[in-house]
C-alpha cells in the first residue's frame, strides 16, 4: 500500500505546491516514473536552462540551480523535490571557515542555495536543503541531518560530505530488512523528514525518523541501519515492549544517565520514556496528552505541554538531559521548563508564555521567546537555546537564571562569514551543537547552511 501525500511530503512554511500523489507517482510537473517533467528533470538529463550530460545549458553560468513551484493558497503542500546539480562555467573553491574566536563562518552549505548535489564536495561546496540538526561523534565526526532531502550524512576527516543513510523519501529498506538486527545498509534505508541525533555510550549512532513514527538506529561500523523502536503513527505501548510502540511525529531524542533514552512524542503532547534495562519498557515520563499550559510544581506526568500538531506542522520542541534534569522546550508555550527527575515534579525555568523576544540581561522567567527548537548545554555550563522564530541563539545562566543573546541580530539575514558573532544573521535556526573545542555549530535552517562560530 502506498503511503498517504501527507506521508510523505511536508513543507515549512507552505513553500511548494502543484505535486500530486498518484499511484506511487508525482504528477503535474513533478516526478513521472522517476523522472521529472515540464522542463525539469528527463530522462536522467536537466534541460531547459539546467544540466544536459554535464553541461549547463540555455540559460545563464551559476552554481546551485534549484527547482522551486509557486505558492498557492492558504493551506499550501509541499512536493519534496530533488535539486538540480551545482553547475558552473568556472567554479570558485569555497573559501576557508576561519579559526577566530567569536567569529563566524559558514561552514557546511552553500547560503541560501537548497537543493541536493551529490556527495564527495567539500562541505562549503554542498548543496543542503534546510538542514535540522547536527551532533558530533565521540571519534569527533559531524554528523548532520539533511531534512528535505531526508538523509543522514557526516562530514568526513577531509572535509567532504557523504550520505550514510537515505535515498530518498520513504520509510524503510526493501524488504523490511532494517526492521530487525542486524538490519540493512543505511543507503538502502529510505527516511522521511529525520530531525534528531544522539549517540549511544557504546557509540550508536540514534535518530528519530519523525515522520516515518520511529526511532532507528547506525551502527557506525558496518553501516547497517534497524529500527529499534516505534512501529507507526498512533498512542500505544506505555506499560510494554517499546519495540511495538506508537508515536506520532517523535521530534527529539535524549539518554539519561543510566541509558533511559526520553522521546519527545509531538502530537502526542507527551516525552515519552525506554527504560535502560534489558526489558526496554516504554513509559511516560511528561505530558498527559493534552495541549495545553499546566502543571507547573506538580507531577510531570500530569502537566500539559504544547507542540505543533494539525494536519502539516514543523517539527517542534526540543529535549536536553543534564545532572539529572530533563529539560524540555515547550515551543508553543514559549518556554523552556525542566523536570527534577529525582522527585518527577515540574518547573519552568525561561519563557514568560508570551511569543516574543525581549528580556537580554534579566531574568530568563521574564524573557519572551519565540519556538524554542534546540537545546544544548554549552562548554561553560550555560543553557543555549536555538530561539528559532527570533533568528537568534541564547544562552541561560542556569546558577543567575540571566538570559542573553550569543549569536544573531534577531532580524532574519543571511550575513555570516566573518563577522562577529552578534552580527550574524539567521534564518529560522533549528539545531545546536557543540565540538570537543567548544565552538558552536548552527543550523541555519532556512539559509540551508550550517554556521560555526568558534569558542
Amino acid at each position: 500500500m502506498q503511503p498517504s501525500p501527507e506521508a510523505i511530503v511536508h513543507t515549512l512554511n507552505d513553500q511548494y505546491v502543484n505535486g500530486q500523489y498518484v499511484n506511487g507517482q508525482y504528477v503535474n510537473g513533478q516526478t513521472v516514473n522517476g523522472q521529472t517533467v515540464n522542463g525539469q528533470y528527463v530522462n536522467g538529463q536537466y534541460v531547459n536552462g539546467q544540466t544536459v550530460n554535464g553541461q549547463y545549458v540555455n540559460g545563464p553560468c551559476k552554481t546551485g540551480n534549484h527547482l522551486r513551484a509557486a505558492r498557492t493558497g492558504a493551506r499550501a503542500v509541499c512536493l519534496v523535490l530533488l535539486s538540480v546539480a551545482s553547475v558552473a562555467c568556472d567554479p570558485e573553491e569555497a573559501p576557508p571557515c576561519e579559526e577566530a574566536s567569536g567569529v563566524a563562518c559558514v561552514w557546511a552549505g552553500k547560503t541560501g542555495e537548497l537543493g541536493l548535489n551529490g556527495d564527495g564536495k567539500d562541505r562549503r561546496d554542498t548543496l543542503l536543503y534546510w538542514p535540522l540538526d547536527l551532533s558530533f561523534a565521540p571519534d569527533g565526526t559531524a554528523w548532520f541531518l539533511d531534512w528535505n532531502n531526508h538523509m543522514l550524512r557526516k562530514v568526513q576527516p577531509d572535509g567532504t560530505v557523504a550520505t550514510a543513510v537515505g535515498t530518498f523519501v520513504g520509510d524503510g529498506a526493501p524488504g523490511g530488512l532494517d526492521l530487525e538486527e542486524p538490519g540493512a545498509p543505511g543507503l538502502d534505508v529510505s527516511l522521511n523528514h529525520p530531525t534528531d541525533i544522539v549517540f549511544r555510550p557504546d557509540g550508536a549512532l540514534v535518530f528519530a525518523a519523525w515522520h516515518n513514527h520511529k526511532i532507528r538506529k547506525l551502527d557506525p561500523e558496518t553501516g547497517n541501519v534497524v529500527v529499534i523502536y516505534g512501529s507507526g503513527p498512533g498512542f500505544v505501548g506505555d506499560g510494554g515492549p517499546s519495540r511495538t510502540a506508537k508515536f506520532n511525529q517523535p521530534k527529539a531524542l535524549a539518554y539519561g544517565d543510566s541509558g533511559e533514552l526520553y522521546i519527545l512524542d509531538q502530537r502526542n503532547f507527551r516525552v515519552r520514556r525506554v527504560s535502560g534495562d534489558e526489558t526496554a519498557t516504554m513509559g511516560t515520563a511528561v505530558g498527559k496528552g493534552t495541549a495545553g499550559f499546566s502543571g507547573d510544581g506538580g507531577p510531570a506526568d500530569a502537566a500539559e505541554l504544547a507542540f505543533e500538531a494539525g494536519g502539516n506542522p514543523e517539527p517542534s520542541g526540543a529535549l536536553l538531559y543534564a545532572g539529572g534534569k530533563l529539560y524540555v522546550a515547550d515551543a508553543l508555550n514559549h518556554r523552556i521548563r525542566v523536570v527534577d527527575l529525582a522527585t518527577g515534579l515540574i518547573a519552568t525555568v525561561a519563557g514568560n508564555g508570551k511569543p516574543g523576544f525581549s528580556g537580554d540581561g534579566k531574568s530568563a522567567l521574564d524573557a519572551s521567546f519565540n519556538n524554542v527548537r534546540d537545546l544544548e548545554l554549552g562548554p561553560d555550563g550555560r543553557l543555549y537555546v536555538a530561539d528559532t522564530d527570533n533568528h537568534v541563539v541564547r544562552a541561560i545562566d542556569l546558577d543567575t537564571g540571566v538570559v542573553e543573546t550569543v549569536v544573531g541580530t534577531g532580524t532574519a539575514g543571511s550575513k555570516a562569514d566573518g563577522v562577529t558573532a552578534r552580527e550574524v544573521e539567521l534564518n529560522r535556526p533549528f539545531g545546536l551543537a557543540f565540538d570537543a573545542s567548544g565552538a558552536l555549530y548552527i543550523a541555519d535552517t532556512f539559509n540551508s547552511r550550517i554556521v560555526k562560530v568558534p569558542r
